[in-house]
């Protein structure tokens, strides 16, 4: 398959979403934005493959997204009948991007599969680090930056979506019989997990959402110094991506924390909103793209 259409197939895949992440992309420069597509892609089939409840035995759908990593490993991905393995290949080495992190990140969603109680945050944290930290990781390598702090910042921004995202969908969660919600955490406030299976949206509940919430701000905050040590070319698509989690948690926020009625969300408007300003600043030049950093909400 010609590279040029391996990747036209990620992209497409990541525009059939509707995920937050594809509108970010879209303020990349053409190989960066490239080759976010195709690590989206790949990651995106593996997500499916978990949450969708398509496959028999779910551990072998995963199993066949671990080896179609091989493949785009491999010497000859080059020649690969499925496009993802094409495009992966040449995104890996194109950005040196580490194998780890994709074997952490299928480390992740194995989790995901097995679900057990986190008795505490830290053993959430852990979680969270190869779930979303992995993908910071990633993203950050084809980004591009000068400081070592980097690396730990994007990690931070990894984790502050992954909690996000476990607030929103504590209701679908529960469906699949997962609950992330740290038990000490839950014992402290005076809930349990009982009343989460019946989704009571009690004081208790939302105290300890207001707790994880401010976590997930304490993430967001250390993260939002990433956004000036990125490559310049990447500051308005990483601002982005910023931006839109950050509002999604103040918004759970703003709801009083009701996410079993609702699902709480940035409509497709806002982002396209937030993408327009940021575009047609950056198309004013650098310092311009520079002030409007400064004016979002952090």
């Amino acid at each position: 398959m010609r590279l040029e259409a391996a990747y036209s197939c990620c992209r497409d895949l990541v525009r059939q979403s509707g995920s937050s992440f594809y509108h970010g992309m879209r303020l990349l420069p053409r190989s960066k934005r490239l080759a976010m597509y195709a690590i989206y892609a790949w990651s995106r089939l593996a997500d499916d493959a978990v949450d969708l409840g398509e496959h028999e035995v779910p551990e072998s759908a995963l199993n066949d997204i671990a080896q179609l990593l091989d493949r785009a490993l491999a010497s000859g991905y080059v020649d690969d009948p499925h496009p993802i393995a094409v495009a992966l290949g040449d995104t890996i080495r194109k950005y040196q991007l580490p194998e780890e992190c994709f074997r952490n990140l299928l480390d992740g969603m194995l989790m995901d599969l097995h679900p057990q109680p986190f008795a505490t945050f830290d053993d959430l944290l852990g979680y969270c680090r190869k779930a979303a930290g992995t993908v910071g990781q990633l993203c950050l390598e084809i980004f591009g930056y000068q400081d070592d702090e980097a690396r730990d910042l994007a990690i931070d921004l990894g984790i502050a979506m992954q909690l996000t995202n476990i607030l929103r969908d504590l209701g679908e969660d529960l469906d699949r019989g997962r609950v992330y919600l740290p038990v000490e955490d839950v014992e402290r406030f005076g809930y349990s997990l009982e009343a989460l299976s019946r989704r009571q949206h009690s004081d208790a509940f939302r105290s300890l959402m207001a707790e994880e919430t401010m976590r997930a701000n304490a993430y967001y905050e250390r993260a939002s110094r990433l956004l000036g040590l990125v490559d310049r070319d990447a500051r308005l698509s990483l601002a982005m991506l910023y931006h839109v989690y950050h509002r999604l948690l103040q918004r759970i926020e703003r709801e009083d924390y009701d996410v079993f009625s609702q699902r709480i969300r940035v409509s497709t408007r806002e982002k396209l909103w937030m993408a327009i300003s940021l575009f047609w600043h950056r198309q004013k030049g650098p310092a311009e793209g520079d002030k409007i950093l400064a004016k979002l909400p952090r």
